[in-house]
């Protein structure tokens, strides 16, 4: 039972690694903590849902074609959201995305309906490892997010691409006067953001049933893992989101299922009582 509750919460818990990790390169970038990060999972999922069920395509290639959506979305929602804001008080931007996550919220609605959902597993069956029985769905999900994370890494760490996204979120004054276009850096950002939160949305799906209210509890999940693992740090976010997702497979399993998300805010709590940066918290620059 242990080892099934390890892999389940493991699985869950690096999707929330991606949410969270998408909120912080938005953070990084424009210092700014977007509370839309979780209509983007729900969005990723129902477009994930459009191409494997409504146009019988494979559930790999839903995904692909999901994330590049969630890429246009990303786009769409930096340029509505928080360009012709960028100059405001920070308060006003998370306005705006609160006011984004709700049309987002709605528009799913609209489009899908209201009627749960859900798609294609990337892998079907189970595995025995003992008496332990895990899905291969779990063991998909992490590899496939494991993936990612690599290929963000490569994309931010040893590409040109990823320099000028890492200039720009450190600086964009002095990123604009040596010729970087700030506007597509960030658009960037947001897009690449967007993308790989969809991705958890797709792989999340076969799991829970999608709704369009499903953001609303993984977006507070990923920001709980966001304090947990520390404001700004990439590695944080991601250690922190396996930890969220560990303590809500143990905690509904050993405890009570009623009272995961309180759970997660206890752990919250104990670790801003003895480590109030997080566990890998670093100094944020002020952005300009």
């Amino acid at each position: 039972m242990n080892l099934q509750l390890l892999f389940s919460g493991f699985s869950t818990g690096i999707i929330y690694s991606l949410i969270a990790m998408g909120m912080v390169l938005i953070f990084r970038s424009v210092g700014i903590m977007n509370f839309a990060q979780g209509e983007f999972l729900m969005f990723g999922g129902y477009f994930c849902y459009m191409f494997n069920r409504l146009l019988d395509l494979p559930i790999g290639l839903s995904l692909i074609l999901a994330s590049i959506c969630m890429g246009f979305v990303g786009v769409v929602f930096m340029r509505t959201s928080y360009w012709p804001l960028r100059h405001a008080e920070s308060k006003a931007i998370i306005v705006s995305a609160m006011g984004a996550s709700i049309a987002l919220k709605e528009g799913a609605r609209l489009i899908w309906g209201a009627v749960p959902v859900t798609v294609d597993r990337a892998s079907e069956g189970v595995v025995n490892i003992g008496t332990a029985v895990i899905m291969k769905q779990n063991i998909a999900i992490i590899v496939i997010a494991f993936m990612v994370m690599v290929l963000i890494y490569l994309l931010l760490e040893k590409t040109f691409i990823g320099n000028i996204m890492q200039a720009t979120a450190q600086d964009q004054y002095m990123a604009s006067l040596t010729g970087i276009p700030v506007i597509v850096s960030i658009g960037m950002t947001f897009a690449i953001s967007a993308m790989i939160t969809g991705i958890g949305g797709g792989l999340l799906a076969p799991l829970f049933f999608l709704n369009n209210t499903m953001g609303t509890t993984a977006g507070a999940k990923a920001f709980a893992a966001i304090v947990i693992g520390g404001f700004g740090s990439v590695p944080g976010a991601i250690v922190g989101g396996i930890i969220v997702g560990l303590v809500e497979a143990f905690g509904g399993a050993y405890i009570s299922s009623t009272y995961q998300l309180v759970l997660i805010y206890v752990v919250l709590f104990i670790v801003l009582m003895l480590r109030p940066q997080g566990l890998f918290g670093e100094k944020i620059q002020e952005k300009a």
